[in-house]
């Protein structure tokens, strides 16, 4: 049986959970990337026939540059997808804890941090230069965009 859009959300809802248990993995949270990438060109044939919903796009390009303009986190994983040699890629890198941060931590991350100089380990899409976004935050702002989409139940 198919796939339906809302169970294509849930399916991603699920894996990015699975993904912020393995907080390490690249490849967890690569699966998320690509499964919020896709869901825009589900999204796309789904709504094709209403211009409103696809914000007058005629083809997918269009879509997913409007969606781009709307959901900058959209966008960052648009680029990822992409997969280009100069692009954004998942990394995983030492990022520093403040310690008013302290208490957001889990017992695991925090024992690390006191002996890593107030840093864990965490992924993130790293872009040209040194700019970072850790993974998991930008891979929900996605999902919440689709989420509160309003979305037909195909």
């Amino acid at each position: 049986m198919p796939l339906t859009l809302a169970g294509h959300l849930s399916l991603i809802a699920d894996e990015l959970e699975a993904a912020r248990r393995a907080p390490l993995s690249r490849r967890k949270a690569l699966l998320v990337a690509t499964l919020l990438d896709n869901f825009a060109d589900r999204a796309f044939a789904a709504r094709r026939g209403d211009p409103e919903a696809v914000f007058g796009a005629e083809d997918l390009p269009a879509y997913r540059e409007a969606l781009r303009r709307r959901a900058p986190s959209l966008g960052l994983v648009f680029d990822l997808g992409a997969q280009r040699p100069d692009g954004p890629r998942l990394e995983v890198v030492d990022v520093e804890v403040p310690i008013a941060e302290y208490h957001l931590l889990s017992v695991e991350d925090y024992m690390v941090s006191l002996y890593n100089r107030n840093t864990v380990q965490r992924v993130v899409i790293a872009g040209p230069g040194d700019a970072r976004v850790l993974a998991h935050p930008a891979l929900a702002e996605a999902l919440a965009f689709w989420q509160a989409a309003g979305l037909p139940h195909d």
